[in-house]
């Protein structure tokens, strides 16, 4: 089988991570894989080379002609006009693009059995782009379009296409989202992501981490949704009414860093909270840590808890929407917390001082490659 799997770009984050992963999986298979990104920018991620790796700058492209750097304008202008509208209009102007770069790259590679666009992002810049072997993976709940167009921007996007969520709990929601907007989709099931263990495994024994003190962790963008200044008052709480002596070490970047850092010194924990900035391979970190602390308010397939259970390092997280819930199942739902800093503050500590001597491999059956490729054959061809 030939695939292709199509993301945003390739910078440092979960979803280009899980792209790579998908277009790795389906090359360790034994299948044909080629790994699609649009945006050049800040790329730092590369699967390994059993993949085959293209750049459609399709923006790039339209704004070097003087009719489509017109046309990018008008479909700004008209944003201004009509909230949210700028990914439809530009997705007009790219969609015919990225069908010539991809009818190139198949008349030297040969015809895809299945072309994967991963995330609401990627797929809103070629939303016009429809044939019987396209699937759109939505890995998180649905974007909302702060406009009385939500429901037209919906049912443009998404109809009469084939669509993938990776967790039971977005699944649900999205067929929910769907019925109320009134977007007839052609399929809708539930595939989740593969983790490869072994890889993970592998890249958490390359570096050693020069870190002394033990500590717990949280990985990912310093994003609102992602609810880190929560971790950081919980943590604080701890240190100062239960006696915890770990660090808390905050792996990732953002456009919250700086108010994140005021905060820490606000509670007077600035020498206990390390953050690293954003690393490419964070697995060494995850490995050392005793735990890894999970807040956030709502994802689609957190890969993260995942990668942390990979790395044999104990997870808790708090009850967001999404995905999460699916991971923490099978016997990780006493490890749930709700957003309250007390509670969370409780539970780190006392999971600390619990055994952690568990079968962390179990919870990783259902998310295995080789269960992953099957459904997508069993599905799609």
């Amino acid at each position: 089988m030939r695939v292709a799997i199509v993301v945003k770009s390739l910078q440092i984050g979960g979803m280009e991570r899980a792209a790579i992963n998908l277009a790795e999986t389906f090359a360790n298979e034994g299948h044909e894989s080629h790994l699609i990104y649009l945006k050049p920018k800040n790329r730092a991620l590369s699967p390994n080379e059993k993949v085959s790796v293209h750049l459609f700058n399709i923006e790039g492209i339209l704004k070097k002609s003087l009719i489509g750097a017109v046309l990018n304008t008008v479909a700004k202008l008209l944003n201004g006009l009509i909230r949210h509208s700028y990914f439809y209009f530009q997705g007009l102007l790219l969609t015919p693009i990225f069908k010539y770069k991809l009818k190139k790259l198949q008349q030297a590679h040969g015809e895809f059995d299945l072309i994967i666009i991963r995330g609401q992002g990627t797929f809103e810049m070629i939303w016009k782009y429809n044939v019987p072997n396209l699937v759109i993976q939505q890995v998180n709940i649905l974007r909302k379009y702060k406009t009385p167009l939500n429901d037209f921007f919906r049912r443009t996007i998404f109809s009469k296409k084939n669509i993938v969520c990776n967790a039971q709990s977005v699944y649900n929601e999205l067929k929910e989202d769907f019925q109320n907007s009134g977007v007839k989709y052609k399929t809708l099931t539930m595939i989740p992501s593969p983790i490869n263990i072994e890889l993970i495994q592998k890249r958490a024994n390359e570096y050693k981490v020069n870190f002394d003190h033990k500590y717990i962790i949280n990985i990912g963008r310093l994003a609102p949704v992602k609810n880190v200044s929560l971790l950081i008052d919980a943590y604080a709480y701890a240190k100062a009414h239960l006696n915890l002596e770990h660090k808390l070490v905050i792996v990732g970047d953002g456009d919250l860093r700086e108010s994140l850092e005021a905060q820490c010194r606000e509670l007077n924990v600035e020498k206990d909270v390390h953050f690293t900035g954003m690393l490419k391979n964070p697995y060494p970190w995850l490995k050392k840590a005793d735990l890894f602390v999970f807040t956030s308010k709502n994802e689609g397939l957190p890969n993260v808890l995942l990668e942390s259970l990979a790395c044999q390092t104990n997870i808790l997280a708090t009850r967001g929407r999404g995905g999460t819930l699916d991971i923490m199942s099978n016997g990780l739902e006493k490890n749930l917390m709700n957003f309250d800093k007390k509670e969370i503050a409780q539970k780190i500590v006392n999971t600390l001082k619990e055994d952690t001597d568990q079968d962390f491999h179990k919870f990783l059956q259902l998310y295995t490659p080789k269960n992953v490729v099957n459904q997508y054959i069993k599905e799609f061809l």
